[in-house]
């Protein structure tokens, strides 16, 4: 039997906002309200739907009610968590945002289905300002949560419709024109995410890659973008770096093998890259992982 969490809220916003700074895995669950996350720093793995999916900072997704997920940790991680009962926010709420939810975790766009892309899970990866500014307004929200002072609630409740808000038009920028692409550029797209992850460790050519396949490198970096929300180049550093993770749960491995085992030959590099992505450099995400062993 797969348990139940209880909600954590102390006040009656309808509204419950943590913030987990953490190394242990949260086993298969489940929960009455709908609930979202947004991954601030670190990496894990998160089971959904059968799928267990790489999460790196600014992946962003929301969990309906009595769906079961788990979350796999075995290297440092910050996530923000916000649970919410729509139904007692407002009598108006559902009409007004209960489409934009039911958007969120069930859109209707099909796309590849790979290691890296993250449709599979209906997860969103915000940009840099955007991940921000919903960090922010999350940390406003616990300040709230935290402090009481007047009308506290309502402040809660009006940042929760600003952030899935900026979800939303986020999805939207992401996928939304998925649906009017031609079924044989779609099928370049998939092969090249196979090719990619076939040949991790190899110099890749993505202006040559879409040449050999009789399209313009300008029109494949836009098609390839609307099918997974990423660029070639960041679907690749994304791979990469979730890969290298597991390389450096192996400390017999330096940073060189590290990175050269991934596809990246200049060391200070790959740690930049790995710090831009992650949040910490790649010799401290090892060092904290490890001490919490």
């Amino acid at each position: 039997m797969i348990p139940y969490v209880s909600f954590k809220s102390t006040d009656k916003s309808a509204i419950a906002l943590e913030v987990f700074h953490t190394m242990e895995s949260v086993p298969a669950h489940r929960h009455t309200f709908q609930e979202f996350v947004l991954i601030t720093k670190g990496s894990c793995i998160h089971k959904y739907k059968d799928i267990s999916m790489p999460l790196i900072p600014g992946d962003v997704f929301l969990i309906p009610p009595h769906q079961e997920h788990a979350y796999l940790i075995e290297t440092p991680v910050s996530m923000y968590n916000c649970q919410f009962y729509p139904e007692q926010i407002a009598d108006w709420w559902d009409g007004q945002f209960g489409g934009l939810l039911n958007n969120l975790t069930e859109p209707k766009e099909q796309a590849p289905i790979y290691q890296a892309d993250l449709n599979r899970q209906h997860i969103i990866h915000l940009s840099v300002p955007d991940a921000k500014q919903v960090q922010k307004m999350l940390e406003t929200m616990r300040n709230e949560q935290i402090e009481q002072g007047f009308a506290f609630q309502q402040v809660k409740q009006d940042y929760l419709n600003l952030i899935l808000i900026i979800i939303s038009r986020a999805r939207l920028r992401q996928f939304a024109d998925s649906k009017d692409l031609e079924s044989p550029r779609r099928d370049i797209i998939t092969d090249c995410q196979r090719f990619i992850e076939n040949n991790l460790a190899e110099h890749i050519d993505f202006t040559e890659y879409a040449r050999i396949h009789n399209i313009s490198p300008g029109y494949f970096r836009s098609v390839f973008k609307t099918e997974t929300g990423l660029t070639p180049v960041e679907y690749l550093n994304r791979l990469r770096i979730v890969r290298a993770i597991e390389f450096l749960k192996d400390e017999t491995l330096s940073m060189s093998d590290v990175s050269s085992a991934v596809g990246i030959y200049d060391a200070n590099y790959f740690s930049r890259l790995f710090r831009k992505i992650i949040g910490y450099s790649p010799r401290e995400f090892r060092n904290q992982a490890h001490s919490e062993i």
